[in-house]
């Protein structure tokens, strides 16, 4: 699971996600191929969130498809509609073994493409490089902001 705050920006008005930390999804039901989340793994997450990350929120969710691509499968985006269904809530796909990523966003409209994804703002602090390194697309560095799209 993915913490942190959605925000709007004062000056532009766009929306933009802040992913602040992670919690792995405990209780979940997975396969091969699939993972989907428990009433037990809701619970545990909510209770996670509070104690670790007190003031944030679940702002999306992460996976990897090992050696399959970056998409939402039609399960995905199922799980995705129903227990992350707010607008701003993201999917964040990685493809490991091609060290490739992406976030899913809804478009205007609440559709959730699940091929289109987009990369992602980094905010950088004291460090001088990025912790990520996708083959598949570039951070761009912010002093403001971490989005998802």
């Amino acid at each position: 699971m993915l913490a942190g705050k959605w925000r709007v920006d004062g000056a532009s008005g766009e929306k933009f996600v802040v992913v602040e930390g992670v919690l792995p999804a405990p209780h979940t039901r997975h396969g091969s191929t699939y993972v989907t989340f428990t009433q037990d793994s809701l619970v545990a997450l909510n209770d996670a969130l509070e104690m670790r990350y007190p003031g944030k929120q679940m702002v999306g969710w992460y996976h990897t498809h090992p050696r399959m691509g970056v998409f939402l499968s039609t399960y995905d985006t199922w799980l995705h509609e129903h227990f992350f269904p707010e607008p701003w809530q993201v999917a964040l796909v990685i493809d490991p073994h091609a060290q490739e990523g992406g976030f899913f966003i809804r478009s205007g409209d609440g559709a959730l493409d699940p091929q289109r994804y987009f990369g992602f703002n980094e905010l950088i602090g004291a460090k001088k490089g990025s912790v990520v390194h996708w083959e598949n697309m570039q951070p761009e560095h912010s002093p403001t902001a971490v989005t998802g799209g």
